[in-house]
């Protein structure tokens, strides 16, 4: 028999780290090659871990909701030495790592401290002397938030002694956060306003058996192949505006892991039947946490379905590297003038963020009132079906 230890492999797409979101072995479980050991959920997707061996697990390292990263050890085996002479890429690189010992601890300035191999490599990273630090972990372990806090100056309260409760920022939590704070600060956002009668667009919708989504969504997409300037995005640094020969919407969708964006490629291609069963494929993927890494890139302009939990209106955030995104307000009885008379009509308020480095006003009201003028159209409407 041999042991080998198997780390995180590189998950691609330029991730550097996954949280465990559920052990699927334990110690002392014999697997097969390729069987999955773990599921991680990272900043774009959650995805299960294969084991490269055939043997017997002797530990896992990693608790739930914890962040491991790249090269961080996850398990180790007892293999036969058969299998250990073929691992997998990813394990061969990972075998040149120091064993661990079995429940994360490890010595660090004199004193033995319980601590996994993530939260060590933290501590090590932030320069944090574990063995100063008391655990408010299970058992005294030390967690990677008393690491944080200790980094800062404050020290780790056991969680008696609190007066709050702590919820771990997740990965994904994390990464919306960055993003959407680099694009705030970055891009200059203006939104603009219109008020839809929506009347045309529900007809069309009874008619071809759609939600009033895929019937918005290819609304903007056609709207962009007359300002395309709607679906381009900036690059300063190498004095460029990038204008896309294709059109690929990001939908905002809302999940229990928060908010995540699939991607509907080749809208242009579409017609509205096709494309109402691409969003609901995508929606219930996102829901799942089943999006693939394709899934998730490459848009050219994103839209925001507030109206979904009764919201008249919004003013999103630029997805990045995106120059628009347009909001869908809920759709409901307003009173509105038609034909010069006052009348009870179902209606919405769409807005249009935009980078004001692309575009100025003038640019984006023109076309919004193409966009609303597509979409009182049930003719036009009707057309791409």
């Amino acid at each position: 028999m041999a042991e080998r230890t198997f780390a995180m492999p590189d998950l691609g797409e330029g991730l550097e780290e996954g949280e465990i979101v559920a052990w699927l072995v334990a110690a002392g479980d014999t697997v097969e090659l390729n069987q999955p050991l773990v599921e991680v959920e990272t900043a774009k997707a959650t995805v299960e871990i294969p084991s490269p061996f055939a043997g017997v697990v002797t530990a896992v390292f990693g608790e739930l909701g914890e962040t491991v990263p790249v090269g961080g050890v996850l398990v180790t085996f007892e293999v036969a030495s058969a299998s250990a002479s073929v691992p997998s890429a990813s394990a061969s690189a990972s075998a040149t790592q120091a064993h661990p010992s079995p429940g994360g601890v490890h010595a660090e300035g004199g004193a033995s401290v319980a601590a996994t191999p993530a939260v060590r490599k933290l501590a090590k990273t932030l320069g944090v002397d574990l063995g100063d630090l008391t655990g408010s972990g299970p058992g005294g372990r030390v967690t990677a938030e008393d690491v944080r806090t200790a980094s800062t100056g404050g020290s780790a309260l056991p969680a008696a002694a609190r007066d709050f409760d702590v919820q771990r920022i997740s990965i994904a939590r994390r990464t919306i956060a960055e993003r959407l704070t680099a694009v705030v600060r970055e891009v200059p956002h203006v939104t603009t306003f219109r008020t839809v009668d929506c009347s045309a667009l529900l007809e069309v919708r009874e008619t071809l058996g759609v939600s009033p989504l895929p019937l918005f969504v290819k609304a903007v997409a056609e709207t962009c192949r007359a300002h395309a300037v709607l679906h381009s995005s900036w690059h300063g640094e190498s004095g460029e505006i990038h204008v896309p020969r294709a059109c690929h919407v990001g939908i905002a969708a809302d999940t229990d892991k928060g908010l995540t964006v699939p991607v509907v490629h080749g809208v242009w291609e579409l017609a509205v039947p096709e494309l109402h069963a691409e969003i609901r494929r995508l929606a219930e993927a996102a829901r799942a946490g089943s999006l693939t890494p394709e899934e998730l890139t490459g848009g050219t302009i994103s839209v925001s379905n507030t109206g979904s939990y009764g919201s008249e209106a919004g003013t999103p955030i630029i997805n990045p590297g995106q120059g628009v995104v347009i909001a869908l307000g809920v759709i409901a009885p307003r009173a509105l003038v038609v034909d010069g008379e006052l009348a009870a009509r179902p209606a919405c308020t769409l807005s249009l963020s935009f980078d004001h480095r692309l575009m100025d006003g003038a640019t984006a009201g023109r076309a919004l009132t193409d966009l609303v003028a597509l979409l009182q159209d049930p003719e036009r409407l009707g057309s791409f079906a």
